[in-house]
């Protein structure tokens, strides 16, 4: 839980910002909102992804920490800087260049279409930015300083709030943009939040014992290639659960702005939920790391047990908030009565999948912390992309069974609870495994 706090306020003043973005489109207007959303089906993916990649150094410097290994944790920062670097600008030609061809393929309307462009051209440019930052932020987490992380991450939700609202509805010379004007005040802000992360590691008294930015070393195509090894199936296993998400609205975009509207106020609500459970399993991996370079699978095992159950806690707490508080919720984002009507009965079946979100997320918080990260990938997979999506489609779009955007949720439902149960089940094997090879002295089952 003391690691956890400072993560989740970094998780919620990052959420924060889409949250800012998609209420301040919505003051614009209801065209503006559903490009937005549709803007951050898009983008979204693609930067989960990249920072999913960039993940693989929390482990790998846990792992370093729990050794006591000072030189490998400065070593593994580097590398990553030199690979997220990378993985941000191939992520930012994709995005410029694929923005539209896919909305084209998903017969997205003219109007939504062009808003969306120019306001993903924005985001494009600020996808190096994002990479960097995660490097350094994984590292910092995985070596206890997390406050520091969350101080940056409020002052970048504080910044992007007025350059909105400048950028948004226009302010002496500075004409209004509308909706792309979200996207200029995020570049500006990615930019900001990376160079002050980059400050703090280099110059802070917390890192002056292993100075992790000394002595830069040239790119090591082996240590790139180890974090890669545990990043990609990481940053793909959250790819294909958010790009579930995404793809669900690029589907739903076929329903008109009211619809989107609505699935985007939805998923803003629900993501910030899950920014809960999510911390609680970025700090278990940081834990199930740490006692596993010390030689301790047991002490991993408990971490990951309680973790569980304190996830499940959370669970129905945002259960009941996104149950009982559905109507206030929804109305803070539209004064469309159609829109708000829609989402509360979104946010009802959102409410639903909290147990199975929590549980699946936890699970595989604990294993990255294994570095069990490829049957993780496996397992998503299957849940999302056989299960969850082909059941929503066929519920919200098919013929036989036209629910709309309630359709996909029940989908997402399902997905997400399958998901639980195999990633439960893996862990379980995976713990097991990891205490059966571990050399338990008398000593270490006293100290155990």
């Amino acid at each position: 839980m003391v690691l956890m706090l400072p993560i989740l306020g970094t998780q919620l003043a990052q959420t924060g910002m889409g949250v800012v973005d998609t209420l301040i489109a919505g003051l614009a207007g209801t065209l503006d909102l559903a490009s937005i959303a549709v803007g951050s089906s898009i983008w979204l993916p693609l930067v989960l992804f990249e920072a999913g990649i960039m993940v693989a150094l929390t482990p790998m410097v846990a792992h370093a920490k729990g050794a006591k290994n000072k030189k490998q944790s400065a070593h593994y920062l580097q590398q990553g800087i030199y690979l997220g670097l990378v993985i941000g600008l191939c992520a930012m030609a994709i995005l410029l260049l694929g923005t539209k061809p896919l909305m084209s393929l998903m017969d997205i309307s003219d109007d939504i279409q062009t808003i969306t462009v120019d306001y993903l051209f924005y985001i494009a440019l600020a996808l190096p930015a994002v990479a960097i930052h995660q490097a350094f932020r994984s590292y910092n987490e995985a070596v206890h300083l997390t406050k520091p992380v969350t101080a940056i991450a409020f002052a970048g939700l504080l910044l992007n709030i007025p350059l909105n609202l400048l950028f948004v509805f226009g302010w002496g010379p500075v004409e209004a943009m509308g909706g792309p004007g979200c996207g200029l005040a995020s570049l500006i802000v990615f930019y900001m939040m990376t160079i002050a992360i980059w400050l703090f590691t280099h110059f802070s008294a917390h890192h002056q014992k292993v100075k992790p930015l000394q002595h830069f070393t040239a790119p090591n195509l082996k240590t790139i290639g180890s974090i890669s090894a545990v990043g990609l199936p990481i940053g793909l296993a959250i790819f294909a659960e958010v790009s579930l998400f995404c793809i669900i609205a690029l589907f739903i975009a076929q329903l008109g702005p009211v619809v989107v509207a609505a699935h985007q106020i939805t998923l803003n609500i629900t993501t910030v939920t899950f920014m809960v459970p999510l911390s609680l399993a970025t700090a278990l991996t940081v834990r199930v790391g740490h006692e596993l370079g010390r030689g301790n699978a047991l002490g991993a095992k408990q971490a990951w047990i309680n973790a569980i159950y304190i996830n499940l806690l959370f669970a129905l707490g945002n259960g009941c908030i996104l149950y009982f508080l559905r109507e206030s919720l929804a109305g803070l984002y539209s004064q469309d009565q159609q829109v708000v009507t829609l989402a509360m009965l979104l946010l009802m079946h959102a409410a639903i999948f909290q147990i199975s979100d929590s549980l699946q997320v936890g699970a595989a918080g604990a294993l990255r912390g294994y570095k069990d990260t490829m049957v993780t990938l496996m397992i998503s997979i299957i849940s999302f992309w056989l299960v969850g999506l082909p059941l929503g489609y066929y519920l919200g779009l098919s013929q036989a069974a036209p629910m709309g955007a309630a359709g996909f949720w029940v989908g997402l439902i399902v997905g997400l609870s399958v998901n639980a149960v195999l990633l439960l089940s893996r862990l379980q094997f995976v713990s097991r495994r990891a205490i059966n090879h571990q050399d338990i002295t008398p000593h270490a089952v006293i100290q155990n």
